[in-house]
């Protein structure tokens, strides 16, 4: 499973439907990766997550179902 670093995408299926997601590398500040999710498109308010690692990022988005449709990094939307 590709997941893409820094880039926005919708929740299409699975927990959280019709909401926003973005992955952060925290790689400096903590090692691992924030998981954010929001209700709103402008990610204005937003719950975070934290995994260690890809691996573990990437059983976080099995473990939720997610099919994500990735966003244009050009328009954000």
């Amino acid at each position: 499973m590709h997941i893409p670093i820094g880039q926005k995408g919708r929740i299409i299926e699975g927990e959280d439907v019709g909401c926003y997601v973005k992955v952060i590398d925290d790689a400096e500040a903590t090692g691992g990766f924030l998981i954010l999710t929001s209700k709103s498109a402008d990610m204005s308010s937003v719950h975070d997550s934290w995994v260690i690692d890809k691996e573990a990022l990437a059983q976080y988005f099995d473990e939720s179902g997610w099919v994500i449709e990735w966003l244009s990094t050009s328009t954000g939307h």
